[in-house]
């Protein structure tokens, strides 16, 4: 059980001041008993000179019954026993007793030293009168006779008076002891409400209220100890205020960050992962505290983290994730050395690199279909250019006919430029639209007369189903023109002969929607997804024959995107396409 400091600091003043009374009262009453004894003692020698001059004032010798009568005298006045006893230690006469009754004195010792003419003082309990007494002694040697004079008193009232200053002084200690233990009380509730406060502020410190202060200005011991505490205080409060914004701001770090974040400790448990990291593996891994093996998948993942933990060095490597859709993931895993992980807990920082990936396949394609496209058509130029040379003009229908070619390639070839420039631009900035208002019905059929005055749409109808109402919306008409004719093209392109093109308009809620429907050979449905790649085709050889670039579909989708839309394809191998795309109504 918990004891009050009150009561403790109130006890031990208390016990020191009953030991000092106790220690002062019994001193004072040794010092009264031997200050009363003395007394006492000085008065029965002063009486037993008188006596002892009474006897040597006489100048016949002293009868018995004279002696007798001194005694008793004397010892009525004095109030004490009195006792004359001879040189060779007789008892001649005794105020109380019969003195011929008593035996020989000579051997107590107050007479013993009384005799060598000294005077004797001795307390002893006496078996003749049955009590404590007190025995003074003095010695006559007058010329009638020679002796000692005795005088005693009983002790009995000295002790009576012992007892009643006993009781005052245990009254006294009383007193002063309740008198104290009050004084005291007040001086420890003083000294310990400051400790009460200081010890309430530093529970609340404890329980993390770091704002409170201890009020305490006195410049003592407990004044340097409240401001110590306040400075501690303050000195926490500022570093946990520091240590949360950093917190926070590795949470917001670790919570935001593209990466994958998974910590694993020494037990092999999950003790924390970050939304990318659930993200990459599955739902499963934010279940904390259980082992890894039993929430990633992985094998290789697995196998690379136990490595680095019993190895304690750090490991680099690329993982597929098949079950989460074939993902290439960089991975880094390192030891985490400290006190708290002991070396053997791992961090695990997972980097879906699936898109970089992609894109540096796009690359490597793009830089061999741009090689492909370009040296085809250089080819084809200075091989025939050669044969011009050597024709030197001998055969002019070849010459026309080379020279034509010369001049279709090279159209080609810019053509292809062109396009490279104008996807370039594209994808390098964004193109600033020119808002005006758009009569979407008159502009899609200004487009379809336009397509049908090429050469290559003679053997094919186009089209347009109109919606009852005209379409009106705000937009760039030369973006939608060039999206729309890249989509008529790539059908007039990819069609059958004496095939038709459908062309539709859709109003949606707040867009439009624009159709191209052809009934060509269709898109392989493993092929879908990559039809607006640059230079990509489904048939190689039929793209070369119609002279396409490979990049109509994909500016096209960049048109769109710039405009705040979106384009897709809907298509069954050997029943034809359908391309659509969105335009907002207001931009």
């Amino acid at each position: 059980m918990r004891q009050s400091f009150r009561l403790r600091l109130a006890g031990t003043y208390l016990c020191l001041i009953i030991i000092i009374l106790v220690i002062s009262g019994i001193t004072l009453f040794n010092l009264f008993k031997d200050y009363y004894i003395k007394n006492v003692e000085s008065s029965l020698i002063y009486e037993a000179r008188l006596i002892a001059e009474m006897i040597d004032m006489r100048s016949e010798k002293p009868t018995p019954q004279n002696l007798q009568k001194v005694c008793q005298v004397t010892g009525k006045d004095t109030n004490t026993r009195v006792t004359i006893i001879g040189q060779n230690g007789v008892v001649l006469a005794d105020s109380l007793y019969d003195a011929a009754k008593l035996g020989l004195h000579n051997t107590r010792p107050e007479v013993y030293q009384a005799l060598k003419g000294k005077t004797g003082v001795e307390i002893r309990y006496s078996t003749t009168v049955k009590a404590k007494m007190i025995y003074v002694a003095v010695p006559f040697t007058g010329m009638s006779a020679q002796g000692v004079v005795r005088l005693a008193t009983p002790l009995l009232a000295v002790e009576e008076i012992y007892s009643r200053m006993w009781s005052i002084l245990m009254f006294a200690i009383v007193i002063c002891g309740l008198a104290a233990f009050g004084v005291s009380l007040i001086f420890v509730e003083r000294i310990s409400r400051p400790i009460g406060n200081i010890t309430a502020t530093v529970r609340e410190f404890a329980h993390g209220n770091l704002h409170k202060r201890i009020s305490y200005r006195r410049e003592d011991e407990l004044g340097v100890l409240a401001r110590t505490f306040n400075d501690m205080a303050e000195y926490l409060e500022n570093n946990i205020i520091e240590i949360s914004e950093v917190n926070n701001r590795l949470e917001t770090l670790l919570e935001n960050t593209v990466n994958g974040i998974v910590m694993v400790d020494r037990s092999a448990r999950i003790t924390y992962t970050n939304p990318a990291a659930v993200e990459l593996l599955g739902e499963s891994i934010q279940t904390r505290g259980k082992k890894h093996v039993e929430v990633i998948s992985n094998y290789e993942l697995v196998e690379t983290i136990d490595k680095v933990r019993q190895q304690l060095q750090p490991i680099h490597k690329e993982i597929v994730l098949h079950s989460m859709g074939d993902r290439i993931i960089d991975v880094n895993v390192v030891p985490l050395r400290g006190n708290t992980f002991s070396g053997q807990g791992v961090l695990v920082v997972l980097n879906d690199i699936s898109n970089l990936k992609k894109l540096e396949q796009m690359r490597k394609d793009f830089v061999a279909n741009v090689s492909h496209e370009l040296k085809t058509p250089v080819a084809s130029i200075s091989g025939f250019a050669e044969t011009l040379v050597a024709e030197e003009g001998q055969n002019p229908e070849t010459v026309k006919e080379f020279s034509r070619i010369i001049f279709d390639e090279s159209q080609r070839l810019t053509r292809l430029v062109s396009r490279l420039l104008e996807l370039s631009r594209l994808e390098s900035e964004d193109r600033e639209l020119q808002i005006e208002e758009i009569n979407v019905d008159q502009l899609i059929q200004d487009t379809i007369n336009m397509m049908q005055q090429r050469n290559d749409c003679k053997d094919k109808a186009i089209e347009f189903s109109k919606t009852g109402a005209p379409v009106v919306i705000n937009g760039d008409s030369d973006t939608i023109t060039q999206v729309l004719i890249n989509l008529l093209d790539n059908a007039i392109k990819y069609g059958s002969e004496g095939d038709h093109i459908a062309v539709s308009l859709a109003e949606e809620k707040d867009q439009i929607k624009i159709s191209v429907e052809d009934h060509g050979v269709g898109i392989p449905e493993n092929e879908a997804e990559r039809i607006f790649e640059r230079f990509y085709r489904v048939d190689k050889t039929r793209c070369r024959k119609t002279g396409g670039t490979g990049l109509g579909l994909a500016i096209a989708k960049h048109l769109v995107e710039n405009h705040g839309g979106q384009i897709g394809a809907e298509t069954i191998s050997g029943q034809g396409t359908v391309f659509s795309f969105t335009i907002p109504k207001n931009i």
